[in-house]
């Protein structure tokens, strides 16, 4: 199976099923989402039901990981460390006929990393200067990550941060790819589809539609 890779989503719900209705072959491939799906675009609880959907219709072809923003939303569930947009986030829920609890259960429990012999897919990489620290509320985990990427050996998938220019971006010195491109300031969605060695086959680049700006 090949595998597509597509970045930061935060709620642009419409550029989203776009890309994977024009993109996807759950026949061919296996869809992965490198987290921050959520929060700063309008669309929150859409995207989070459409995933949902997704997910539970494919349970063996679709993986969604956490982002940092998904985990804003650990820190506040199972920790009580609330952050200005979690009301909005819980009424936004509600609003589209999802089960607040469940919801929020799914989003803590989703995981980190995906990976095979040539490939790690994380939200925001593998940082150079990373230890043995494993909190992934530390500035340099691999949802917070904002440094030079460490090479592992691996071909590196990472979001987090949008890319200069609106731009997916190879780094050679780390053998990885930013895909970041800010979809929910219009800079457009970005998805990696590759073979299960790392070989790319195609970037695809879904314009940011209207409704989600």
């Amino acid at each position: 199976m090949n595998i597509l890779v597509i970045g930061d989503i935060h709620g642009c719900v419409h550029t989203l099923k776009s890309l994977v209705r024009n993109y996807w072959n759950h026949e061919t491939s296996i869809l992965i989402f490198l987290g921050d799906l959520i929060h700063k675009g309008l669309h929150s609880g859409k995207t989070l039901r459409y995933l949902r959907k997704l997910s539970n219709k494919f349970p063996e072809s679709v993986i969604v990981l956490k982002g940092n923003h998904e985990q804003m939303v650990f820190n506040a569930f199972l920790k009580g460390d609330k952050y200005a947009n979690w009301k909005n986030l819980k009424k936004d829920i509600r609003l589209h006929s999802l089960n607040v609890k469940k919801t929020l259960k799914w989003i803590c429990n989703l995981p980190t990393i995906w990976e095979n012999d040539d490939i790690v897919i994380t939200h925001a990489g593998i940082a150079a200067n990373q230890n043995d620290n494993i909190d992934l509320d530390s500035p340099n985990s691999i949802l917070n990550n904002r440094s030079r990427i460490k090479n592992i050996g691996k071909l590196q998938i990472f979001g987090h941060v949008i890319q200069d220019s609106n731009q997916p971006r190879f780094f050679p010195e780390s053998n990885s790819w930013g895909i970041d491109t800010g979809c929910w300031v219009g800079g457009g969605l970005t998805g990696i589809l590759m073979e299960p060695n790392g070989k790319i086959i195609e970037i695809i680049r879904q314009p940011t539609i209207q409704s989600d700006l």
